[in-house]
């Protein structure tokens, strides 16, 4: 999932730019939770993923209902504390 990161950064310089915040949000904790790894069974449910096209392997993330979900617990657990 190294290369993972990198296209989340470079999303970052994009239109989608809030959509790859919240999947850094999402990738990284998930990282905390699987000591420093992020397993695709857990990462595939929670970000769809959009491919520019053939022949080009550029993509884009969002988080999925599921991720988003996923998401309002992480801002309700900072919340609670």
């Amino acid at each position: 999932m190294g290369k993972l990161i990198i296209r989340l950064k470079k999303q970052l310089k994009t239109d989608y730019k809030k959509d790859a915040e919240d999947c850094i949000k999402i990738y990284n904790k998930l990282s905390k939770m699987y000591d420093n790894h992020v397993w695709s069974s857990n990462w595939t449910p929670l970000v769809d993923v959009k491919f520019k096209g053939f022949p080009s392997d550029e993509r884009t993330y969002k988080p999925s209902m599921i991720g988003i979900y996923f998401l309002k617990g992480l801002e309700k657990e900072l919340t609670d504390y």
